[in-house]
């Protein structure tokens, strides 16, 4: 571009500068526009499937409001972290974690700082139902002294195991046979 030519450009810009100044500016006024809304949803799509993701998954963010307590278990067959810990069928927490102790098996529990477990308090391992999931008991007892938060529980009732009372049962059962057998002879 020739020099002599850019000055006057530069020149008649100026001139329609100066004309501005006296001019007051005009703002367009704000429209929200289709991009907008559609930001607006994909933030709230977003927003949703990351709530769902986490309670789908069973985060817990947080602990506050909860304590840890421990029991001791002979037999926690069929046990499984997350299970539910009642009281007269009300969950007041879940288990977090068993630890083989050996002999025994360790169970690590989160429970509701509003619940408070005492000294003689009998914690059990039952089923949901004839077959179902197998959830903690508390069976409240009498005493004024109560279990510290990290404490262990020493009123403990392990599994009852259908399998191992069958297996009884069978071995009993076919033993009187043989008896009989043997007293014909």
């Amino acid at each position: 571009m020739d020099q002599s030519k850019s000055n006057n450009v530069k020149d008649g810009a100026k001139d329609k500068g100066a004309d501005n100044k006296s001019q007051k500016l005009e703002i367009p006024a704000r429209t929200f526009s289709v991009e907008f809304f559609v930001g607006i949803f994909a933030l709230v799509g977003v927003a949703a499937a990351g709530y769902l993701s986490v309670n789908l998954a069973g985060l817990k963010l947080g602990t506050s409001g909860m304590y840890e307590i421990t029991a001791e278990f002979d037999n926690v067959s069929g046990l499984e972290a997350g299970a539910s810990v009642e009281i007269a069928g009300v969950p007041i927490g879940e288990v977090k974690q068993i630890v083989l102790d050996d002999p025994m098996a360790k169970v690590i529990m989160t429970l509701k700082d509003s619940i408070r477990i005492k000294d003689d308090d009998i914690v059990s391992i039952r089923t949901k139902g004839i077959i179902g999931d197998r959830f903690v008991k508390v069976s409240r007892g009498a005493s004024d002294l109560y279990v510290e938060p990290g404490g262990t529980i020493v009123e403990t009732e392990s599994v009852v195991d259908i399998e191992d009372i069958i297996g009884k049962f069978v071995h009993n059962f076919t033993g009187q046979d043989d008896d009989k057998d043997d007293s014909k002879e």
